[in-house]
């Protein structure tokens, strides 16, 4: 059985690590979940549970809800910040919910905060509530003074308070009073969340149930297998309805959402063919108070990365896939006919390239941009204005390849890769006027020369910015130089007859770089320095703001040139940041003391898990439950910023 959990995306994380958490995860509590379904938990009213599926007392409302929705229903993503008015909103991994006064944009100050138990997905502001979607899936493991052995060892600041809950769950949360945002209540999900949309005065929610490896029967596996969406009325903030969850088979990892038609894409694998199938499934949500029907569902070979591999376009179902079975990879696109839902009958499809990954998709109006790679990077323009015969027009091959596209008319922004000299983010911009003659009139590399530089933007597309307004692009960068970085040798003493190790860290630059854009190409301008790992970029007021886990800071952009007047706001006192700033990745700070002495080592390990030494997800249970994961998984960890590995 394949185990899939949806950690925070940027990061993969090892089987070894990865079943550790699993190993974690009581059994009765999921056990308890899935036996109460969709179960309501109101935590801060003192309300009783209730039901997904409006009682008859509530169906007035509803009506009335409809009749007030009927109108075009707005669709809105949501995100982990959300600027309203003069007003930050954000979630942090450690300390819940941030509201910022940025009332002035130069003296950005926190106003309240609120601790969620839960690592924050993400989040609507409407009002003055906010919907925060919360998983269950994120722990925090310290060493506390003197647990490696080492009595000098850097002393950590105390584990968050662990999650209250399995699954994910959407917290309400008051902030009329922005300095003491108040918790109204919690809605169970049953379930493992992946994404949401609001449509209309509704919250819609995918995503999985979840199920421990080591508990195995034919009932848990079809469990296991089995998707689902929900659906929350909020017209009323002081009458929040959970009003349906239906499941599916498979499970949801990606969703395209229209006023009407939720997508919900997972992955099946054909051990037949050897091959990764992607499942989409057909959700009815025309209703506007919220109730959900499942209609038919399609699959087609090969694998999809993100939401942007599958669109509906004037009553089309648009999807690229990567085949992964026996045989060159093969690139497709193919097109269904969604006139019955019920009935979703296959149109056409194309074969775009063999041999190579399928790195980034778009598709806008009759077109669509996919973007492969094997050394080089051809991004191919497919006419899609007779979706039974769709066909490629034209391509343009430039070196590296992009992650995400952005169209702007007959203008394409992408960012991606440059592996031309190091591996370092880049910048792009493409004229598609004529699709059959594609062309790059701009490219802005990020970092140094023969560097390995990253970025945020990478992974996740919310984390750059264009300001099409001001002409600008904002988007981070990490670059790390190891310069005589790891250990190094300590001289030996009569008192000292062990020879320790000294670590020397690398130097690392977390960063912000600005880009114009217009007709006539991209030039890069200045950058801005950043305390950890910036997730976020934007614009609040004349100034663009960076947010990472550990800070908040707005910067004056008058002069692009030389960004200048930083306002920081950290999240966390002097002594606590090098825990929580994530300021060099992988290569951040570590014990000194760790790996030296008597309580090194596995044994060592075991002994403060058992006896408490070591703080967060852990315990006499997951202690004795590593050994095992040990034989089973392989005793080397490791851990990449990059999705899986690519055919």
């Amino acid at each position: 059985m394949i185990i899939k959990n949806p950690l925070p995306r940027r990061r993969s994380v090892s089987r070894l690590s990865f079943s550790f958490l699993i190993l974690y995860a009581s059994a009765a509590p999921l056990a308890a979940m899935l036996l109460t379904g969709c179960d309501a938990v109101r935590l801060g009213s003192g309300g009783t549970g209730s039901q997904f599926g409006a009682p008859t007392s509530e169906q007035s409302f509803l009506a009335d809800a409809v009749a007030s929705d009927q109108l075009a229903r707005e669709i809105e993503e949501a995100d982990i910040v959300k600027v309203v008015g003069d007003k930050v909103y954000l979630l942090n991994r450690f300390k819940g919910l941030i509201i910022i006064d940025v009332s002035d944009p130069a003296t950005p100050a926190i106003l309240g905060s609120l601790d969620l138990r839960g690592r924050g997905v993400e989040m609507y502001v409407i009002g003055a509530q906010i919907f925060a979607l919360l998983s269950a899936d994120y722990y925090f493991p310290y060493a506390q003074a003197g647990g490696s052995g080492n009595p000098d060892s850097v002393v950590s600041s105390p584990a968050p308070p662990a999650p209250d809950f399995e699954g994910s769950q959407i917290a309400v949360i008051d902030v009329a009073d922005p300095a003491n945002p108040a918790l109204e209540g919690k809605l169970n999900l049953a379930g493992f969340a992946v994404q949401s949309r609001r449509v209309g005065n509704v919250i819609y929610v995918v995503g999985s149930n979840f199920y421990s490896y080591y508990a195995h029967s034919e009932a848990m596996e079809e469990a296991f297998l089995e998707g689902f969406v929900a659906s929350v009325n909020i017209a009323d903030p002081a009458n929040i309805i959970p009003v349906d969850r239906e499941t599916f088979s498979g499970h949801a990892l990606e969703m395209h959402v229209s006023q009407s038609l939720i997508l919900a894409a997972g992955q099946d694998y054909d051990p037949v063919e050897a091959e990764t199938l992607t499942t989409v499934h057909a959700i009815d949500i025309s209703d506007p108070a919220g109730v959900i029907a499942i209609r038919g569902s399609i699959s087609v070979p090969g694998f999809i990365r993100n939401r942007f591999y599958m669109d509906d376009y004037q009553g089309v179902l648009r999807i690229a896939t990567q085949s992964s079975g026996f045989g060159f990879p093969t690139v497709r696109v193919f097109t269904f006919d969604l006139a019955d839902l019920d009935n979703i009958t296959p149109l056409g499809q194309t074969e775009v390239i063999q041999n190579e990954s399928l790195e980034a998709v778009r598709f806008d109006g009759p077109r669509g941009y996919l973007v492969t790679f094997f050394r080089v990077d051809p991004l191919f323009v497919v006419d899609l204005s007779d979706p039974a015969n769709p066909a490629v027009t034209g391509f343009l091959e430039v070196p590296g390849f992009s992650t995400h596209i952005e169209p702007r008319g007959d203008r394409l922004l992408a960012v991606g890769i440059d592996d031309t000299d190091g591996r370092r983010p880049a910048v792009a911009y493409y004229d598609v006027a004529d699709p059959a003659n594609p062309s790059q009139i701009g490219r802005v590399v990020l970092g140094p020369p023969g560097s390995f530089t990253d970025s945020e933007a990478t992974y996740d597309e919310k984390a750059f910015k264009v300001i099409d307004e001001l002409g600008l692009i904002a988007i981070p960068f990490r670059h790390v130089t190891t310069d005589d970085f790891g250990p190094q040798p300590l001289p030996a003493g009569p008192d000292q007859p062990v020879v320790a190790p000294d670590y020397i860290p690398p130097s690392c630059m977390n960063a912000v770089q600005l880009v114009d854009f217009n007709d006539g190409g991209l030039t890069a301008r200045g950058w801005f320095d950043h305390r950890g790992w910036v997730e976020r970029v934007g614009l609040v007021g004349d100034r663009i703001f960076a947010l990472s886990q550990a800070a908040f800071q707005t910067i004056e952009i008058s002069d692009r040139d030389a960004p200048s007047g930083p306002a920081l706001v950290s999240f966390f006192p002097p002594e606590e940041l090098p825990f929580y700033a994530d300021d060099c990745g992988y290569f951040g700070p570590i014990d000194p003391g760790f790996g030296i002495g008597p309580g090194s080592g596995l044994i060592g390990l075991l002994f403060q898990l058992i006896l408490g030494e070591l703080c967060g997800a852990m315990g006499v249970l997951p202690a004795l439950a590593l050994p095992l994961c040990l034989l089973f998984c392989g005793s080397r960890i490791t851990r990449s910023r990059r999705p899986p590995a690519r055919s």
